[in-house]
């Protein structure tokens, strides 16, 4: 069953088109990448179904509403957190109260968002940090943070916009088996990414982006194999192999 249909989705910006009729669905508790090469619309997508930007034109549809044009708070509200390439955590508050931020979508009272925000932290491996400054985390504990605010909303959907950007292989490894984690215990996840290694890992589905437009989706096997991917995003004449993260 699907969880998010995305129909012609459609963005142009003074003539500019950044994403052209785009289909694609997610599978209720599948986690789906969306992939392909710097400029090929995947933020510009992720920015049209949570509400950051209005489509010219296509449909989003989650849970079998449609939600075109709704803000990102409304998005939020129906159950899609996203997360943001550059993270900017609360510099000024602690772990935990960043947390607590999100929590506060669900929980009505202030007690309450801290033992669901404490809870989000120690479920991701951040919990000996929740008082910590925020300013004092390093990058890969800034990328758990930016997870753990999207998750203390309590999402049906996460969207996850290069997760493990900048991180070390082993760092990498590690956010993934959280996510497989999380997906394990029902949640559906739709992320951008660019380590493919992990991409192969963790996605049960792949959607390929192309100057705006969709070029192949289906199972990693298939679309690692495909001529039209392997020219556009890996490089004409790159082998058609790829290491699975362990």
């Amino acid at each position: 069953m699907s969880l998010l249909t995305v129909q012609g989705l459609t963005k142009v910006y003074s003539g500019l088109t950044a994403v052209s009729a785009v289909d694609f669905s997610v599978q209720a508790g599948s986690i789906t990448a969306l992939i392909g090469p710097n400029g090929a619309g995947k933020t510009t997508c992720f920015n049209l179904i949570a509400g950051a930007t209005r489509c010219t034109a296509g449909r989003v549809t989650f849970d079998g509403q449609d939600i075109t044009g709704l803000t990102p708070e409304q998005a939020c509200e129906r159950g899609i957190a996203r997360t943001f390439q550059i993270v900017r955590p609360l510099t000024g508050m602690s772990v935990l109260e960043n947390v607590v931020v999100g929590a506060l979508l669900r929980e009505h009272s202030v007690a309450a968002a801290e033992r669901q925000a404490m809870a989000v932290l120690e479920r991701i491996g951040l919990g000996a940090k929740a008082h910590a400054s925020a300013s004092a985390l390093a990058l890969p504990e800034r990328k758990l943070l930016e997870l753990a605010k999207a998750l203390a909303t309590r999402p049906r959907l996460l969207m996850l916009d290069e997760v493990m950007a900048g991180l070390r292989p082993t760092e990498a490894d590690g956010i993934a088996q959280v996510l497989r984690d999380l997906n394990a215990d029902g949640l559906t996840i739709l992320l951008i990414e660019h380590v493919m290694r992990v991409v192969m890992a963790v996605a049960q589905t792949i959607v390929v982006l192309h100057h705006g437009e969709k070029i192949a989706e289906g199972e990693p096997g298939r679309i690692v194999n495909d001529p039209k991917v392997i020219e556009c995003y890996f490089g004409a004449g790159v082998p058609a192999t790829m290491e699975a993260a362990p």
